[in-house]
């Protein structure tokens, strides 16, 4: 019986889903199952997820939202449907362009497991002896919002926003009972609903030696307002240390 559950978000993602690489990904680690999130999608999306489950039915599951709510609400509704299975050991979450591939994920899980975590968060650090591909703007954009969020909240972390993570399944069912208040910023909530609820202390943050962004990112200038937004929601919820 597989033990670990690992959702994935999809909205309008029928040009990025690499079905061979879930496919083989499947039928080489047999202790996983994997949880789309449709989030309303309108491309063929749907479709293609279909023809993954068809080559592994009792390891995929898809969730169909009827209408797109983000990615925060995606994952949620993943990890609250993977959590009321009751036989999952390990829940996290990847994004759906593998820009942290499967494997990463795979090495990030085994670390937590050997060592005992509770939770294990990716963090794409440039190191002499990591390959990290990331577009002028998004890394610029991530320091930027990184050093705003540390300078109120000091969790000490890199990279918040790295969408490769892993938990336990009692600490995120536990994390998730409520709704997100931000869309963008999902990741530093939990993080931040860990040390205010005393849930955890045993965690930490993993150079992945290895991120490539495909292309295609629906990160862009034009969502600046909306990144406001949700930094005055964060604030706004969450108090200082």
């Amino acid at each position: 019986m597989p033990e670990n559950a690992i959702i994935i978000p999809c909205f309008n993602e029928a040009k990025r889903l690499k079905t061979e690489v879930f496919i083989n990904f499947l039928s080489q680690k047999e202790d996983v199952c994997l949880v789309f999130v449709d989030d309303g999608s309108k491309d063929r999306t749907s479709g293609i997820l279909k023809e993954i489950r068809k080559e592994a039915e009792a390891r995929v599951t898809i969730i169909q939202l009827p209408k797109n709510k983000g990615k925060a609400t995606a994952i949620r509704e993943g990890i609250l449907t993977a959590a009321s299975k009751n036989v999952f050991k390990s829940i996290g979450y990847l994004d759906a362009d593998l820009s942290t591939d499967l494997n990463e994920y795979y090495a990030l899980l085994l670390k937590m497991q050997k060592d005992s975590l509770d939770y294990i968060i990716g963090s794409r650090i440039k190191m002499l002896n990591t390959k990290i591909e990331r577009s002028w703007f998004r890394h610029l954009a991530g320091r930027m919002l990184a050093t705003l969020i540390d300078s109120r909240y000091r969790l000490g972390v890199y990279d918040t926003q790295c969408g490769a993570k892993c938990f336990s399944a009692n600490l995120i069912t536990e994390i998730c009972k409520e709704p997100f208040k931000t869309k963008w910023f999902f990741d530093v909530e939990i993080l931040l609903r860990i040390r205010k609820n005393h849930l955890s202390n045993h965690g930490v943050e993993q150079p992945l030696l290895k991120w490539k962004n495909p292309g295609g990112s629906k990160l862009n200038i034009l969502k600046f307002p909306a990144i406001i937004k949700d930094l005055y929601l964060l604030y706004k919820n969450y108090s200082k240390k």
